[in-house]
């Protein structure tokens, strides 16, 4: 008896001191990180690298996008960008190849893409 009640003791206190094992049943990254099947977001667990890791992973899934001249929707927005010339640049194609500004990149409509980022 003592030792059954030992047992359920030690694994109450483990379950109870360890929460983050419980968080999820695996499929992360070295980071933490998995994306969700269901709704493909990108989120971590692991709380030091999260916001890095989840930051590296949009950028890379974005970056790969724009090579892949995605000017069919509006996917990106200015925040999307490293920079001012990259975002120029993606506004620039999408207007040559659709004759409008598909993403919304310049709200003022001066042929300037996120003038924020100047």
């Amino acid at each position: 008896m003592a030792i059954r009640s030992s047992f359920i003791l030690g694994i109450t206190t483990f379950v109870l001191l360890c929460p983050s094992v419980l968080a999820h049943s695996g499929g992360t990254d070295a980071n933490g990180c998995h994306t969700n099947k269901k709704t493909g977001e990108y989120h971590c667990h692991n709380k030091p690298f999260a916001k890095e890791a989840k930051t590296d992973a949009k950028t890379s899934a974005r970056s790969t996008a724009r090579g892949a001249s995605e000017c069919s929707a509006n996917i990106y927005n200015c925040a999307d960008f490293s920079s001012h010339s990259e975002a120029q640049l993606t506004y620039e194609k999408c207007l040559d190849e659709t004759g409008r500004d598909v993403h919304d990149l310049d709200r003022d409509s001066d042929g300037v893409a996120c003038e924020a980022l100047q």
